[in-house]
């Protein structure tokens, strides 16, 4: 019996103790702020008064949000999903095309992934700023829509101006799909696709039979980071159009912005912003349940 037991290994427990005190501080910090937005959302503090003009009001600002008439918190819901729906699926979808472009045998890659990943380091505010002179009436944009159709858009309008951050959106994130997705084609073993070669598979079938179940797992993942990091840009939109015009692209973050600092409503920001941490919270969770299925089923 002594045997048996001196025969099991010996868990490592050298990283978890390395790793404990940062994740210690980072949990630290996030519950603590957690708390203290969750306490403010209860109040009526206005943007500038010392904190001792705070009244807890309860939960008459979530109330506000959701069901008072004059609240555009639900315009900026509508309006945060048409810009996930908009930019995801055409990253996805552009990015893995892209990625089995340039898996395949050809001069130049490394110096065409190096140029790919050019939009993804940029400064998002430099970012928004470039393409806002881009989409100018008199800008590059319009200066080759004009040249192929003979009409002048005004992307400056509510009819365009959150199309117009989707396309900067998809030109600055679908490199992020590239890279990541370029690098699991190479990992993939080859000898599966010479033996479906040899059953005489083409290439379509090689593509849904292999590549696809293959990459599943990673194709979600990445869907999963970029969805989080999509329902919570700010910069891009605020350096673009600044939410407007009027509404129309005011995402939740940028609504989170104008209640607070804007409208000076801290109480009605934070509460938004509770109802936002939240909605990443559960559809992230939801996203990885997904994730996980997927792959026991690969």
């Amino acid at each position: 019996m002594s045997n048996l037991v001196s025969s099991r290994p010996r868990r490592n427990y050298l990283p978890a103790v390395l790793i404990m005190p940062a994740f210690a501080v980072v949990f630290a910090i996030a519950v603590i702020s957690f708390g203290w937005l969750l306490w403010l959302s209860l109040t009526d503090l206005k943007f500038g008064d010392p904190m001792s003009k705070a009244n807890l009001v309860g939960l008459d600002n979530y109330n506000w949000l959701v069901f008072n008439e004059h609240s555009t918190f639900w315009d900026s819901v509508k309006t945060t999903l048409i810009y996930i729906a908009g930019t995801l699926i055409p990253q996805l979808v552009l990015g893995f095309g892209l990625a089995m472009l340039l898996n395949r045998k050809m001069r130049g890659r490394p110096a065409l992934t190096a140029i790919l990943i050019i939009p993804v380091v940029m400064m998002p505010s430099m970012v928004g700023m470039t393409w806002r002179l881009y989409f100018a009436p008199e800008g590059l944009v319009n200066f080759f829509v004009e040249t192929l159709t003979g009409a002048r858009l005004n992307w400056y309008g509510p009819d365009l101006a959150l199309l117009a951050v989707i396309i900067v959106d998809i030109w600055e994130w679908t490199p992020f799909f590239v890279l990541i997705l370029l690098a699991g084609l190479q990992t993939l073993p080859v000898e599966v696709y010479e033996a479906a070669k040899v059953d005489g598979a083409s290439r379509w079938d090689a593509f849904v039979t292999i590549t696809l179940p293959l990459m599943r797992p990673l194709l979600l993942t990445t869907l999963i980071l970029r969805f989080m990091d999509v329902l919570r840009i700010f910069d891009v939109i605020f350096a673009m159009f600044g939410g407007g015009p009027g509404e129309v692209t005011t995402t939740l973050p940028i609504y989170v912005y104008r209640a607070t600092l804007v409208a000076r409503e801290v109480g009605r920001g934070s509460a938004a912003s509770i109802m936002l941490v939240i909605v990443i919270v559960i559809l992230t969770f939801l996203l990885i349940r997904l994730r996980e299925r997927v792959k026991v089923e690969v």
